[in-house]
């Protein structure tokens, strides 16, 4: 071959290769955008959350400044009536949120338990107490992890909201005043490294059953139907960030989500209060209830295209299919 007829052939594979270039870059971004998306949405949900931070704090420093005189517990209903109605349009719009089973919340001045599935993050227990707060006048008091304490100003939304990390004995005086408190026996770890199988991850954790059996109330089981379908946590290398996990005692599992599922809380049959039972055998009681609603309620293996699909069904059309299902 000529010098000419090599000259030729390689200016060919270099103009190839540069013209392949800009092929390669486009087709990456276009693999990585969808990507980008389903990792940046849940920092959505997220910052939405945050965002009661600088708002309580506004409303905190109206409140000194112009409204100081004002009984503060009143101020602070119609700060948490504002949140409410936002949330619950956010919940209607992005999830078209139902609730099945209020009625067996008991009536103002009638403590209960709610014990619920974790899900990668927990946006029904906000849905959920968004829709009380308008439809029952009850603010649902909360247990939440400890390492919510370090986030900046969040204590004012702690005490608001009355979400507290919770020893036995501030539960127990909270149901006895008569309040509503919901608790996750699961935690983070069952929010981390639950799947879409829904099973209940509760190790050994009996407290809640003490807390309950000690105030004598009942116990009202709580499951999100798709609440793993709306975001999950990446399943490689699980077994690492399970020991990640046991050492920082935070978050480590990347979640990835947002997807506009259909979600719709089911509040279970009271479980009520027996002073026969252990905590040992209430917390397999409510485990059962749990695992029960899942069942009944929840499609295993969950799956995100058909959670979606679920927006378009009536509620009257779920019913038929769960009464299909059990007599099958």
């Amino acid at each position: 071959m000529d010098n000419e007829s090599i000259s030729h052939a390689s200016g060919g594979l270099g103009s190839t290769l540069i013209a392949a270039v800009p092929n390669w870059f486009g087709w990456m971004h276009n693999l990585s955008l969808p990507l980008l998306v389903v990792f940046l949405l849940p920092w959505m949900y997220v910052l939405l959350i945050l965002s009661s931070i600088p708002y309580l704090h506004l409303c905190n420093f109206l409140r000194l400044r112009f409204w100081k005189q004002s009984n503060e517990d009143e101020f602070w209903k119609a700060a948490r009536w504002l949140m409410a109605y936002v949330w619950n349009l956010h919940s209607k719009l992005f999830h078209g949120y139902e609730v099945i089973g209020l009625e067996h919340l008991p009536e103002t001045g009638g403590g209960a338990l709610l014990i619920y599935y974790h899900g990668a993050l927990p946006i029904d227990m906000y849905y959920l107490t968004a829709e009380t707060m308008l439809k029952c006048n009850r603010l649902i008091h909360t247990v939440g992890d400890r390492f919510l304490d370090r986030i900046p100003g969040w204590r004012l939304v702690s005490r608001v909201m009355n979400v507290t990390s919770g020893s036995v004995q501030s539960c127990v005086a909270t149901l006895r005043a008569g309040e509503l408190l919901s608790i996750a026996p699961g935690g983070v770890y069952e929010a981390q490294f639950g799947d879409s199988v829904y099973e209940v991850l509760w190790k050994n954790r009996t407290g809640f059953a003490r807390v309950a059996l000690e105030a004598k109330v009942p116990i009202i089981p709580m499951f999100t139907v798709n609440i793993r379908e709306c975001f999950r946590t990446v399943s490689f290398a699980k077994w690492l960030f399970v020991r990640l996990y046991s050492v920082l005692k935070v978050p480590v599992l990347p979640i990835y989500g947002g997807f506009p599922v259909k979600l719709r809380t089911v509040l279970g049959k009271p479980i009520p209060y027996d002073e026969t039972l252990s905590p040992v055998a209430l917390q397999e009681r409510v485990a059962a209830a749990i695992a029960e609603l899942v069942r009944e309620h929840q499609r295993v293996p969950g799956d995100i295209l058909q959670a979606i699909g679920d927006r378009f069904e009536t509620v009257h059309a779920v019913e038929q299919r769960e009464e299909e299902d059990t007599k099958l």
